[in-house]
């Protein structure tokens, strides 16, 4: 019977535990030796450098040409304008010929008109006649070589225009293919980076599953550190890239096909009674596709080939073409192979034997892309699966309602533990994700509400709304939301609402939205509005003159009236008026709201405040945000 790693363990050391398979990455303390050692040969490394040198080079003679392209538009623009202007002057002395050979034609039908008259008054004087028709015609030819030294002189304009826009555009082909040029070097610069050979010596601890034996256990050991010694290559060759930032972008879009040229186990062997460790030193390599460069740097895959304009006709070699079918798991997908698209799957290609890039996407689902050797017919069968989408605490989406109008913007809330109540001393665990309003119901959302369904509030029905006057609460006969006591906007928050009122809006949401809308339960709104501050106010402890508005609050509206939402600085979750502006209905039966008021002292607008009020009661300093459910 063979004997197990137990038994080796046992026979080694009386105190090792058997435990299951964890193949975890080493923590730093774990790792031995980390070293990156660009091994290329000096003929790489001259062709990185002259690689580099040409983007440079041609930068700078981008730099050039663009301030040549500078001025050649000015001078463009020179002749432009003085073509523009002899071309005016041409058309003015045109309408003048159009003048001067109108009064030729009077003064020659006056003096004719003379001569008739001189065959019955043979003394008749025709002077004044014949001088005017003699100053006309002097006129009429006066205008015609002006106008002709104008035409001349407009043709010389137009031919400087057209050599100055010649010049221009010139310098601009130049421009476009120096930009060419520069894609060319950046995409060799690339590849000649990515064939950089490196060493990577790295450590890993493993917990082996009990019935291994010891060569088992070392052999996986061994197998995971090369698996991270080809993570650690790929992100210390992506390192070295001149442009780094741009290529990790895109690695999801390639394959870099790493190989391990050969590996030296250095160090191997149980560390602690329970746990094998072992240290290589491995050499690698990567061997990525031809337009793989091109990928990375997001160009077109024509610039990772040579120009197809080769001066030598080059001899053609058979090339086997085979059948590869492609099939996915979805619908109106889209499928591309080597850059090239094929529509939707099921999709058949006739491919030339060899090594494909292909990729199948849809919008929603994380792309496919597998680099495919094929040497025979082949189908292949894509999977795509819908992209995470976590959820993050501060973002905002907005629903729509019927109509393409937008619902209020929301801003969401994560689960979790959550610190609220007086000096935030209770620890509150929400065990549900939920959105809530960033700003309070507005007069307009409102009267959106009542447009559509003709709602009559609790304040209308009783023609009553109260409000607080030196300090007491006082009764308003005929006072509603459009009319709560002072000047309102459609961006002021609805006030004279009951919490009645605040429901039936939440349940109007649900029907128009599909999505569960309410109001925010005392600790969903508390920790919404702390944000996760433990202090009085979400900015501090102390209120601060100008902060919100509340009555005594130093601002235009402190005692007066309501201030317009967002008139002051959100808390770091987006949130506005979580401080002052209006009370807040919650889903509290009591009638609880939170948050302080514009007609309430600063001390009632901190996180912990709570005011009571009837269920069915109408405040001109009361209204309400809404909580969506995700």
């Amino acid at each position: 019977m063979r004997q197990g790693l137990p038994a080796l363990l046992f026979a080694l050391s009386p105190y090792m535990l058997a435990t299951p398979l964890m193949a975890e990455q080493a923590s730093a303390s774990d790792v031995v030796n980390v070293s990156n050692v660009a091994n290329s040969s000096n003929v790489a490394n001259s062709s990185n450098v002259a690689s580099s040198s040409g983007v440079v080079a041609i930068d700078d003679a981008l730099f050039s040409q663009h301030g040549a392209l500078r001025e050649a538009k000015k001078s463009t623009q020179a002749q432009q304008t003085a073509a523009d202007n002899q071309l005016s002057e041409v058309n003015r002395l045109t309408q003048q010929a159009a003048k001067l050979d109108k009064a030729l034609q009077q003064a020659k039908a006056t003096l004719a008109k003379q001569y008739q008259a001189m065959i019955n008054e043979p003394d008749l004087d025709i002077s004044a006649a014949q001088n005017a028709y003699q100053a006309a015609w002097a006129e009429v030819k006066q205008n015609q070589q002006a106008r002709l030294q104008a035409e001349q002189q407009l043709q010389e304009q137009q031919s400087a225009l057209s050599e100055a826009k010649a010049a221009q555009q010139l310098i601009e082909q130049k421009i476009a293919r120096l930009a060419e040029d520069k894609v060319r070097a950046r995409v060799e610069q690339l590849r000649n980076e990515l064939k950089r050979e490196g060493e990577q010596t790295v450590s890993f601890t493993n917990a082996c599953q009990a019935d291994m034996t010891l060569a088992q256990c070392a052999q996986q050991t061994t197998d995971l550190a090369l698996q991270k010694a080809v993570t650690q290559y790929q992100s210390w060759l992506l390192d070295q890239t001149t442009e780094s930032k741009q290529v990790k972008q895109h690695l999801g879009d390639v394959a870099l096909n790493i190989h391990v040229l050969s590996h030296k186990v250095s160090d191997a062997g149980f560390f602690d009674g329970s746990r094998f460790r072992t240290v290589i030193a491995a050499q690698l390599n990567a061997r990525p596709a031809e337009n793989t460069p091109c990928k990375l740097l997001d160009v077109e895959s024509q610039y990772c080939f040579a120009p197809g304009d080769s001066a030598q006709p080059q001899p053609q070699q058979e090339v086997a073409w085979v059948n590869l079918l492609i099939r996915s798991n979805q619908y109106q997908d889209s499928v591309s192979v080597d850059g090239v698209s094929y529509g939707s799957t099921p999709v058949d290609i006739m491919l030339p034997v060899g090594s494909h890039m292909i990729t199948v996407a849809k919008e929603g689902y994380r792309a496919f892309h597998q680099e495919l050797s094929i040497n025979s017919d082949h189908t292949l069968r894509a999977v795509l699966r819908e992209q995470a989408n976590p959820l993050k605490a501060g973002h905002t989406f907005a629903d729509l309602l019927k109509g393409d109008v937008k619902a209020p913007q929301m801003v969401t809330l994560l689960s979790g533990e959550y610190l609220l109540g007086e000096n935030a001393s209770r620890q509150v665990h929400l065990d549900h994700a939920f959105a809530v309003s960033a700003t309070p119901v507005t007069v307009a959302q409102f009267e959106t509400f009542v447009n559509q369904t003709g709602y009559q509030t609790d304040a209308e029905l009783q023609k009553l709304c109260i409000t607080v006057d030196k300090a007491e609460v006082a009764p308003m006969p005929g006072s509603y939301w459009r009319n709560p006591g002072f000047k309102q906007s459609g961006q002021s928050p609805v006030v004279c609402i009951s919490q009645n009122d605040a429901k039936a809006y939440t349940q109007w949401l649900s029907q128009q939205t599909g999505f569960h809308y309410r109001l925010p339960s005392e600790d969903e709104w508390e920790a919404a509005a702390r944000a996760g501050s433990k202090t009085a106010y979400w900015w501090g402890e102390r209120f601060g003159s100008g902060k919100a508005n509340t009555g005594w609050g130093g601002t235009p509206w402190s005692n007066k009236s309501t201030s317009p939402v967002g008139a002051f600085a959100a808390n770091p979750l987006g949130l506005y008026d979580v401080v002052g502006n209006v009370w807040q209905w919650t889903t509290d039966t009591r009638g609880l709201a939170k948050g302080g008021a514009w007609s309430f002292s600063p001390e009632m607008a901190k996180a912990d405040s709570q005011l009571f009020i009837a269920p069915s009661a109408a405040a001109n300093y009361v209204g309400f945000r809404v909580l969506r459910e995700l």
